[in-house]
C-alpha cells in the first residue's frame, strides 16, 4: 500500500533558511533546514539557535536529524533524532526509528509503526509530497512521543500568493488539524469548528519548498499566532 507522500524530487543539498516569530512581533529567530540526497531517500538536518538574549540568558540550540525512505515513488519517515541544548548542557534527547520496528502500545499490543507516521518536523519534507489539488485531503499519524501518534488532517485548500521575505510566491494553501473521529464524530466537528487551525503554504512549483506556517500558541481563536517564513 503507498503512502500519502509522494516523493517531490528535493534537490542534494538544498538549503532553507526560516525566520521563526510571534505574528504582532518583528524579530525571532532563525531555524535551517538542510536536506541531502541518498540512494534510498534523503537526510534533513534543521537546526536553530537562539543567543545569550533571550529571556533564559543563555544560548540555546535545537538540532533534528532525519531520514526518508523512498520506497517507489513513495516516502516513508525511517530515523528521527532531535537533541536541544542550552549551553554545555543537555535538556532532552529523543529518538525514533518507525521502519521494521515494532512499539509497546498504551493499553495495547505490540505493533509497528502507522504506515503515514510523520514527527512534527519531517512535515518539512513529507508534506512536499502531497497530491496537491483543490479539496484533496489526507490523513497522517502525527508522531508525538514514544509510541503515541495522533490523527493529523491535512486538507489542500487553494491557489494563492504568498508575500514571505524571500518575495511573492505562488503556493498552495494547505489547512491541518488534529482528528478526534477515533474518539467519537461529533466531537470531532465539534472541535473542528473551534480550534485554532495550522494553516501552511507550500510553493506551487515542483518541489513545493515549505514557504509559510501559521499555527496557534494555545487552544484559543484569539490567542497569539506563530509564524515560520522562509527568508531564503
Amino acid at each position: 500500500m503507498p503512502t500519502a507522500f509522494r516523493d517531490p524530487c528535493i534537490p542534494d543539498g538544498e538549503k532553507s533558511v526560516y525566520s521563526v516569530r510571534l505574528a504582532d512581533r518583528p524579530q525571532g529567530f532563525e531555524m535551517t533546514n538542510i536536506v541531502a540526497g541518498a540512494v534510498d531517500g534523503y537526510r534533513a538536518t534543521l537546526e536553530a539557535c537562539l543567543g545569550s538574549g533571550n529571556p533564559g540568558g543563555t544560548d540555546l540550540a535545537l538540532t533534528i536529524e532525519q531520514r526518508f525512505k523512498r520506497v517507489g515513488e513513495r516516502l516513508r519517515a525511517e530515523h528521527y533524532r532531535a537533541e536541544t541544548r542550552a549551553g554545555g548542557t543537555l535538556v532532552s534527547r529523543e529518538e525514533a526509528n518507525f521502519l521494521d520496528t515494532h512499539h509497546l502500545q498504551f493499553g495495547g499490543a505490540p505493533a509497528p509503526f502507522p504506515l503515514n507516521v510523520m514527527p512534527i518536523a519531517a512535515g518539512l519534507t513529507l508534506l512536499r509530497g502531497l497530491d496537491f489539488a483543490e479539496g484533496h485531503a489526507e490523513t497522517i499519524d502525527v508522531w508525538l512521543a514514544f509510541s503515541v501518534h495522533w490523527p493529523l488532517i491535512v486538507r489542500v485548500e487553494k491557489r494563492v500568493t504568498t508575500e514571505v521575505p524571500a518575495g511573492s510566491v505562488p503556493c498552495w494553501q494547505v489547512r491541518l488539524r488534529p482528528g478526534f473521529a477515533q474518539v467519537n464524530t461529533f466531537l470531532d466537528k465539534v472541535i473542528g469548528g473551534i480550534l485554532p487551525p495550522f494553516v501552511a503554504h507550500f510553493a506551487e512549483a515542483a518541489p513545493h519548498r515549505l514557504v509559510r506556517l501559521s499555527f496557534p500558541t494555545q487552544l484559543a481563536l484569539s490567542g497569539p499566532r506563530t509564524l515560520l517564513e522562509v527568508v531564503s
